[in-house]
């Protein structure tokens, strides 16, 4: 946004700031950086990077503020720029009328009459310094609109006031149907939710943006009605953006205009347009009345400053001193301070905004760099987020990379065959939409993290890589929860994928081979082992669609708290995500994990050689590995150090409905070397107590 250094002269010393490089750097600590400064003979244009909670700073006399305050500098008077002018004839309410039909979003709307000028342009110095802004200077009447705007930051609009039917000005919805050319010569379909200004028969302007062509003036309009009104921000932002118009009203009006200015505003419009085409001010004028604002006031304690400063140096003198230079009005109450804020500055409300004021007069330079007082290390105040932490040091630690995807889904197409899994965890049991959602394709929360991984697993695969391993921690939505506490409706959750090769350590040499169920499992067993041991995590089958049947397995703690799943990714499942290989998934309920992780247990490594012993044996499907595993167990074998599964096989040679395992033993003594002769004597001890279960049997 352009500004004259010789305009911001009229409201402030420029000299006395220290020119054109002063004013600079004043601006830069007052938080409005300066991009680039174009020198002239008589001027300099300066660009300044206006941020849009700050349109008290979009006019001259704004900056000038924020200079002035900046540089202890008082404000040049200036009074009489906005003085009413003298009028004569019929006064303004004798010659029309105002009628605001919705005074929540018009609050205050000005109008003046000037009647009896003729078609000349405006003054030389308007015109001069419209065009140094980058406004292209038109006409008398259009151009003192333009030229208050620039001035004081308020919008303002010129009607030529013969056409308009029955002399006056009504604020009101559109109606369904309605249609208005604007100045750009396109005509617009308007919709009730957009605001007009309308005469006794037709919308005139869409209010807040653009007026229109019908009411514009020409070299041939003779009476002038100018208006300058207050509008919903919320309410000319969605009419600009449905209608792809932005004007320099609208940037205005979006973001907050100053109500406080529109008498000021429409006397400087009149007087400069007296100056340059002539004619006569109707007396007084026309100010309608909508629903009015309340004086916001709070106060700012020297406690409160000091703490978020940390500088002890700043009192409330010099607090008080900086906001009566920012335009705020304050009085004095002991420690603290009474503040009524403006309300050009929309964007303080709160006492810490008070304080951001008075630090960015002090100098954010000025404060002491330090770290604040600590009775401790630190903790994390939130326990599940220490878990959180945990589980995905110990992901990046087995291989896998952290991913983080939208938690934005589509419930029918991301969501579907996972429908078992998210009833089985209570979770969303219908969709949650969002109300403006920037995506049709992604309209809901997401309730598991796992379709949006095996999305990214896709990705990954389609641009050449062999195996990917991928962890997300995040936030799924849908539980239920209790309206008091809305973070109740969230699931805190972690998942992962394997897909592809695989190693089974880094340090292996041996050749990769493909991702399997063991590979997921022992990822579930790996991450939740500083809570709950392998040992004493129970696997059941699981039926979810999303995952192959036969090799997708619940996982459970010893009392039967659902703490996760794993399995193989169906081919349904495979195909609407576009995976070309197995993938192997799963998702753990950070939630449900026991509170309190486990203390590590360490013993001494046996440096005696170890004994190992293969163990085959034929039996039912149902009786599954976790009961083979926990009969082992109940035998306590003398000197067993760990067993586990070598192979299993189902086909040819083995009776229907059975399954053929075999178990690969390792015996290991601390002190000395174990006999394979009393090895040999656990082994068919095992054998024999093995054959005791119904419908286990050895041999071929």
């Amino acid at each position: 946004m352009k500004f004259s250094l010789d305009w911001l002269d009229d409201f402030v010393d420029v000299e006395a700031a220290g020119g054109v490089d002063g004013v600079r750097r004043l601006l830069d600590r007052a938080g409005i950086p300066i991009e680039s400064v174009e020198r002239r003979a008589e001027d300099a244009i300066l660009e300044a990077e206006i941020t849009p909670n700050r349109p008290d700073a979009m006019g001259h006399r704004g900056l000038a503020r924020e200079i002035a305050a900046m540089a202890g500098r008082p404000m040049r008077e200036f009074a009489a720029r906005y003085a009413e002018p003298e009028g004569s004839g019929d006064t303004t309410e004798q010659l029309t009328s105002i009628v605001i039909q919705v005074p929540h979003l018009c609050r205050r709307f000005g109008a003046r009459l000037v009647l009896g000028t003729e078609g000349r342009p405006a003054t030389e110095i308007v015109r001069r310094r419209l065009a140094a802004v980058g406004a292209k200077p038109i006409s008398a009447a259009v151009d003192a609109t333009n030229y208050a705007l620039w001035d004081t930051g308020q919008p303002l609009h010129a009607f030529d006031f013969d056409r308009l039917a029955g002399g006056l000005l009504i604020v009101r919805r559109a109606r369904r149907g309605e249609r208005l050319v604007t100045l750009d010569g396109v005509e617009r379909a308007l919709e009730s939710s957009d605001i007009v200004v309308a005469d006794a028969e037709r919308p005139v302007s869409l209010a807040g943006i653009m007026g229109g062509l019908d009411t514009a003036v020409t070299d041939a309009t003779r009476n002038v009605l100018l208006e300058a009104a207050w509008w919903d921000p919320a309410t000319v932002r969605r009419t600009a953006r449905r209608l792809g118009l932005h004007t320099d009203a609208s940037h205005r009006f979006e973001r907050g205009a100053d109500i406080d200015a529109i008498p000021g505003a429409l006397n400087l419009a009149a007087r400069l347009l007296l100056e340059a085409a002539g004619g006569a001010v109707a007396p007084g004028l026309l100010d309608a009345q909508g629903k009015l604002f309340r004086i916001r006031r709070t106060a700012l304690r020297l406690s409160r400053l000091r703490l978020l400063s940390g500088d002890e140096r700043i009192g409330l003198d010099f607090a008080e001193e900086a906001l009566v230079r920012l335009g705020f009005s304050t009085e004095r109450k002991g420690r603290r301070i009474s503040v009524s804020i403006p309300l050009f500055r929309a964007d303080v409300r709160r006492e810490d905004d008070l304080v951001e004021e008075v630090l960015r007069v002090w100098g954010y330079d000025r404060l002491p760099s330090r770290l604040p007082a600590s009775a401790s290390a630190g903790s994390v105040q939130e326990p599940l987020r220490e878990v959180e932490d945990r589980l995905s040091d110990a992901a990046a630690a087995a291989g896998l990379f952290e991913t983080v995807n939208y938690p934005f889904v589509d419930r029918t197409a991301d969501e579907e065959l996972w429908a078992d899994w998210l009833r089985l965890t209570e979770s969303a049991p219908e969709p949650l939409p969002l109300a403006n959602p920037l995506d049709a394709s992604r309209r809901h929360l997401r309730a598991t993290l796992l379709p949006g991984l095996l999305d990214a697993a896709a990705r990954n695969l389609r641009r050449g890589a062999s195996g990917v391993g991928l962890f997300e921690v995040g936030r799924s939505f849908g539980a239920a929860g209790q309206s008091d506490h809305p973070e109740s409706y969230e699931s805190r959750r972690f998942a992962f994928a394997l897909a592809g090769e695989r190693r089974s350590h880094w340090s292996f040499p041996e050749k990769l081979r493909p991702a399997d169920f063991f590979d997921a499992r022992g990822v579930v067993e790996r991450l939740l082992e500083p809570w709950v041991a392998p040992k004493d995590l129970r696997w059941k089958p699981a039926r979810v669609a999303a995952l192959t049947e036969g090799a997708g397995a619940l996982v459970r703690t010893a009392a039967g708290e659902l703490l996760g799943l794993a399995g193989l990714v169906s081919g349904a499942e495979r195909e609407r995500r576009g995976l070309a290989v197995p993938v192997f998934a799963g998702e753990i309920l950070v939630g449900a994990i026991p509170s309190g992780a486990k203390p590590f247990h360490f013993r001494e490594l046996s440096t005696m050689p170890a004994i190992t012993a293969d163990l085959s044996l034929t039996h039912p499907m149902d009786l599954t590995w976790e009961e083979l595993s926990a009969f082992v167990v109940g035998r306590n074998l003398a000197h067993l150090e760990s067993f586990h599964c070598l192979d299993r096989y189902e086909g040819p040679g083995v009776e229907g409905g059975k399954i053929k395992t075999t178990i690969r033993l390792t015996f290991r003594a601390v002190d000395r070397t174990l006999e394979q002769e009393k090895v040999n004597s656990e082994v068919r001890r095992l054998a024999a107590e093995l054959s005791a279960l119904p419908g286990v049997a050895f041999g071929a």
